[in-house]
């Protein structure tokens, strides 16, 4: 460390602006070096050079500490914190009244997500930095002037003493007196910690000589380092964990080693002031001083040093290279630019003639100068009432596209303003069969109008999720009735695994099965799918960016040969049921999904030795084997493929136990049974030209509607096409050797032009759930794109086929589901289920139901839920400065609470779930939700801690058991919890208190404080005091129903809303709604009371009076 020598200085060249240097930072991100002097201006420059990069004012005092994020540079002052971004654009600022005389801030355990700021004043602040708001106050017990961060928060205070916080919950875990007067400045590496500061004597502060060294995990004191000129500076360096950087005011610093106080290296900045500030960037090769002079020093121990080891490219403006023109006779006069010229243009209009004349009057409706009657020179006419009075019609700047949904918000108004339009277009390809996309506008998904893609009773898709290409595949699954009754029967079960996909399945069909043509997203199920190795193993997941090369047809086939046999694997018992009426009656060692998918298959290879081994094998796809040869297909059938295919014999070089060596050998397919559902895969996409699969001999489809397969005695297997209208032979009914199948469902790849190619399902729906007006028994399914299709439309292939479902015709007489169980386990309910290490069955947060107590339809009960975010909103900022949501922030499920909504215990909660959190949280949303860090770590968890699939898993329970929920804003909150729910057993509040013809949507906040005399969610959202508001809000509004003055109730608060803003105002309560009724309310249980003081005193710190009426669900 004895290399380092100064390579650059500079200044601001602006007197105007040039001042002091207060605060100096590297970034960690990009080669650039932020200053901030004592003008407020925030100044970064590039590289070793210090090219001037961007510069601007960010506050009116000091500038006291900056911190660089990846998203942005946050600079400090006494009254004010801002963050900017690198061009020095605003994102937030933060000042008000607990910003009084702040001094310096840090990262907490979230780095670029919280910052904890501290200072001269009463409170440290808890600063979200995606948001610029304060989400925590934390009592400081001293003034603060510096503070670092590594395992713990070491804070430095004016008295001397350092103290280390937990970063988590920022309480005090250790003190230190380290010096007797203040601070100057600390640093902390790995277990060290450094401090220098001054001491009182004689009255007067004098600079401590020495350098203070602390082992934080005993806090004993190690040996001092001396540093004669006075201590004011201290950096460790990132990667010599004990090389330490001690500078003075002077510009004077050493570099030494903590173990070796005697290996010093010295240097002198040459400065003609005194040094304010100083950094050493994060590779350990450039260290900075900033100087009372506006100086900026900057030092390097080597040649072509870095600030970072790997840094990402700054962002430069584009610079516009003149073109080389060449020009002649026929050149357009266009190609030459602007000459020369000493005159004013045109253009430069002078101010004095410009003038405001507003904007173009509005056109007249056609039918009012159609009705209109001249007297004089006045016009007169009736109003066609399309519009109120005085009102314009609003002109939209952008056109609608055509072929897509407008959003309902766009309807409403048009609606209003009497104006509805409705273009077509044509295209080679029906525009229903192109790849559809939800579309965002600022009031979320539910603005979105599914309506428009999906008329019939059947339920789509949605496509937002990862890995949603399976989309077409649960589609096709869910149409195979006695698939969905084994899925439907599992879930009744007391199944153990966490990621159970026949269990999310089972709940997804329970799902499409309710949903009666509402949109669906299957997020559960494919959360589940991702968790899964063996998934991951074979390459099943979707490219996080899609594009026209990625294998869809491949990854369908694939995902389809992989969930047959995972389900037979979470369906397989030792008690399998019976459902072939061919297999014995005794029990049976097939599984439910062998029975049902399985074809068994006899594999004999056979060696030149004439060693022949045998085994048999139950297979759950048929692979479609192509020849090379293309022209072939003209000659060969279907069905001649397929019966080659599913009986073949190749050659291949295997091993031989007897000969001991890799041999040629025989290897034969030999089918042995034939199943219910038979499941082709196509092979690749190029297999087959499309033109084959449309047409054959010009008059038929070359894929058969219908197909008769037969074994005979020497196992040969026989394939057929049959006609439509073809009977079944009775006497072979119900035999696994003869099997007339009937297509019910065909999965093919869709690509338009050069987009991104995408699966849409053709499926046969089975005539007990046929909708009476359908012209077609066959759908097609493009995701949440749903639409009834002719039969020649669908052979008329308008994509290349990857997977084909054939059915037996006579599966209804063959199967036979009664011995599935159907028996629901309801003991969910009445266990005290906790994965948490730390759970403690004596404390009671809930109060457990009883078997008395079990449900019955029609049973009140109040729900609410509380959620984190695994992903944060991504948007882009259009050239016209509009924001358009590119993908929302994805939200999971971390608490559910559910109270009795009636009898003798009304008010109890009896399910109070913390979800165990199974993917990275990136924002706990603790102002929101009133979940912290830990409360979701099955090993630091106090809560009653269980994994998603038992939540869900009660949830449903409670749905079939016919109970009706109540609570507020339950829209979102079900569609994030993935789970459909009847409308006629949702009482949703936030709709109850609702006049339609106004956008306002009442807050739970603004309700409890005009109906109840409440004030609540004052500190954070808590769900149990939630779903209990809501609950005795459905009660008021019983009363207010049967008294007869529900409306006048309703006006007086949308009357009051407006009047205070929508902001429950503290101490004051309204009374003239409760004239003439009983003023007094049911309070919470006592029970219900001490759970909501453990959980304030155990995870909500008092936050921001301020943040909590923010409207997080844009309802609650």
């Amino acid at each position: 460390m004895d290399n380092w020598y100064e390579v650059r200085t500079t200044c601001d060249t602006n007197i105007n602006v040039a001042a002091p240097i207060s605060a100096i930072a590297f970034d960690p991100y990009q080669e650039l070096l932020w200053t901030g002097n004592e003008k407020g201006r925030v100044t970064s420059h590039f590289g070793s050079g210090l090219h001037r990069y961007t510069s601007f004012r960010a506050h009116l005092n000091p500038v006291r500490q900056i911190l660089v994020s990846d998203k942005g540079v946050i600079s400090l002052c006494s009254d004010s914190v801002k963050m900017t971004n690198r061009r020095g654009l605003i994102k937030w600022t933060l000042s008000n009244e607990d910003t009084t005389d702040l001094h310096c801030m840090t990262y907490t355990t979230m780095p670029n997500s919280e910052i904890l700021a501290a200072g001269k004043q009463h409170n440290m602040l808890v600063i979200n930095v995606a948001r610029g708001i304060v989400v925590k106050k934390v009592e400081s017990e001293s003034d603060i002037v510096v503070m670092r961060k590594s395992r713990l928060i070491c804070c430095g205070a004016n008295s001397g003493e350092v103290t280390l916080m937990d970063p988590r919950t920022f309480k005090v875990e250790h003190r230190v007196q380290a010096h007797t007067g203040t601070i100057s400045d600390i640093d902390t590496i790995g277990n060290l910690l450094l401090t220098c500061g001054s001491s009182a004597r004689h009255g007067n502060l004098i600079i401590d000589p020495l350098v203070k060294v602390y082992d934080i995990r005993t806090m004993r004191p190690l040996v001092p380092m001396p540093f004669p000129t006075g201590p004011c500076f201290l950096k460790m360096h990132p990667k010599l964990s004990t090389t330490v950087f001690i500078a003075s005011r002077s510009g004077q610093f050493h570099v030494c080693d903590i173990g070796n106080t005697s290996d010093i290296h010295f240097y002198q900045v040459n400065t003609s002031s005194y040094v304010n500030a100083i950094d050493l960037s994060a590779s350990g090769e450039m260290l900075a001083f900033g100087d009372a002079a506006s100086f900026v020093h900057l030092w390097e121990d080597r040649k072509e040093a870095k600030i970072n080891a790997y840094s990402n490219p700054i962002e430069l403006p584009t610079i516009q290279t003149p073109p080389n023109i060449t020009t002649s006779e026929r050149s357009s006069l266009s190609l030459i630019g602007m000459p020369y010229y000493k005159e004013p243009l045109l253009s430069v209009w002078p101010s004095n003639m410009r003038f405001e004349v507003g904007n173009p009057p509005p056109k007249i409706d056609p039918d009012i100068l159609n009705n209109m009657k001249m007297i004089d020179f006045v016009g007169y006419s009736p109003n066609p009432g399309n519009m109120k009075r005085n009102q314009v019609v609003r002109y939209s700047r952008k056109k609608h596209k055509d072929g897509t949904p407008k959003f309902r918000s766009e309807k409403e108004r048009e609606l209003q303003s009497g104006k509805t339009e409705l273009d077509a277009t044509s295209t080679k390809m029906p525009k229903y069969y192109k790849r559809v996309e939800i579309q965002y506008s600022r009031f979320g998904v539910d603005d979105f109008d599914f309506e428009f893609y999906n008329k019939s009773r059947y339920a789509g898709l949605e496509t937002h999720i990862a890995n949603s290409y399976c989309n077409s595949l649960l589609q096709v699954l869910f149409f195979t009735p006695v698939l969905r009754l084994i899925t439907r029967s599992h879930i009744g079960t007391a199944c153990t695994k966490e990621n159970c996909l026949c269990c999310e399945l089972g709940f997804l069909f329970r799902m499409l099965e309710n949903a009666r043509g509402r949109n669906c997203q299957a997020s559960n199920f494919l959360r589940a799918f991702s968790t899964i190795p063996q998934a991951l193993a074979l390459g099943l997941f979707e490219p996080d960016e899609p594009d026209e090369n990625t294998p869809y047809s491949m990854l369908i086939q694939n995902f389809n040969r992989f969930i047959l046999e995972q389900l037979h694997q979470e369906c397989n018992s030792n008690n399998n049921p019976r459902l072939l009426k061919s297999l014995p009656l005794e029990q049976t060692s097939h599984s439910m999904i062998q029975q049902l998918f399985g074809m068994q298959v006899a594999s004999i290879s056979k060696c030149q030795c004439e060693t022949q081994t045998d085994r048999l094998t139950t297979s759950f796809v048929v692979d479609l084997q192509f020849s090379s040869k293309v022209n072939l297909f003209i000659f060969f059938s279907f069905v001649d493929i397929l019966r080659t295919s599913i009986q073949r014999e190749i050659q291949q070089r295997a091993w031989c136990n007897n000969c001991q060596q890799y041999v040629p050998t025989i290897a034969k397919k030999i089918p042995k049974s034939l199943p219910p559902v038979l499941s082709i895969n196509c092979g690749a996409g190029t297999s087959v030209p499309l033109e084959i699969w449309r047409t054959h001999d010009g008059q038929n489809a070359w894929l058969p509607e219908r197909v008769s397969m037969d074994i005979d005695d020497d196992d040969i297997l026989t394939v057929k096409e049959l006609s439509s209208d073809a009977i079944v032979d009775i006497n072979t009914s119900g035999s696994s050797k003869h099997a007339n199948y009937e297509l019910m469902a065909i999965i093919s790849q869709v690509r338009v032009e050069k987009e991104i190619p995408h699966l849409v399902a053709f499926i046969k729906v089975p005539k007990s759930e046929l909708e009476s007006t359908s012209k077609s028994p066959w759908y097609l399914f493009n995701d949440f794109s749903v639409k009834n299709i002719t039969e020649q439309e669908v052979f008329n292939f308008q994509g290349m086929p990857v997977v084909l479902y054939y059915s037996r015709v006579d599966i209804s007489d063959l199967m036979d589901t009664s011995d599935l169980p159907s028996e629901i386990d309801k003991s969910i309910l009445f266990k005290d289920i906790s994965i948490s290490k730390h759970h403690s069955t004596n404390k009671k947060s809930v109060d457990l139901l009883t078997p008395e107590e079990l449900p019955q339809p029609g049973t009140l009960v109040a729900i609410d839920a509380e959620f984190v975010a695994l992903s944060q909103e991504e948007t882009e900022i259009r050239s016209d400065g509009t924001k358009s949501v590119i993908r929302p922030s994805r939200l999971s499920l971390a608490r559910v609470s559910v109270l009795r909504g009636e009898g003798a215990k009304e008010g109890f909660p009896f399910i109070d779930d913390y979800i165990a959190a199974s993917e990275p949280v990136v924002d706990y949303l603790t102002e929101y939700s009133g979940i912290k860090a830990g409360d979701l770590d099955p090993g630091s968890s106090k809560h009653t801690l269980v994994p998603l699939k038992i939540a869900y898993k009660k949830l449903r329970l409670l749905l079939d058991l016919g109970c009706v929920l109540v609570g507020h804003g339950l829209k979102k909150d079900f569609r994030i919890i993935n789970i459909l729910v009847p409308p006629e057993q949702v009482i949703d509040t936030v709709d109850i208190f609702h006049i339609k013809n106004r956008q306002r949507k009442i807050s739970l906040r603004f309700l409890a404080w005009y109906l109840l005399n409440q004030n609540i969610q004052t500190d954070t959202h808590d769900s149990i005091e939630d779903a209990h508001t809501a609950l005795l809000i459905y009660k008021k509004y019983l009363q207010f129903k049967s008294e007869g003055k529900f409306k006048k109730v309703l006006e007086d608060i949308y009357s009051e809303g407006h009047k205070h803003n929508w902001k429950p105002t503290h101490g004051m309560f309204p009374t003239s709604h409760i004239e003439g009724s009983s003023s007094s309310y049911p309070a919470l249980p006592e029970m219900l009371e001490t759970n909501t003081t453990e959980i304030s005193s155990e995870i909500i710190e008092n936050q921001n009076s301020e943040t909590s009426e923010i409207d997080f669900s844009q309802n609650k």
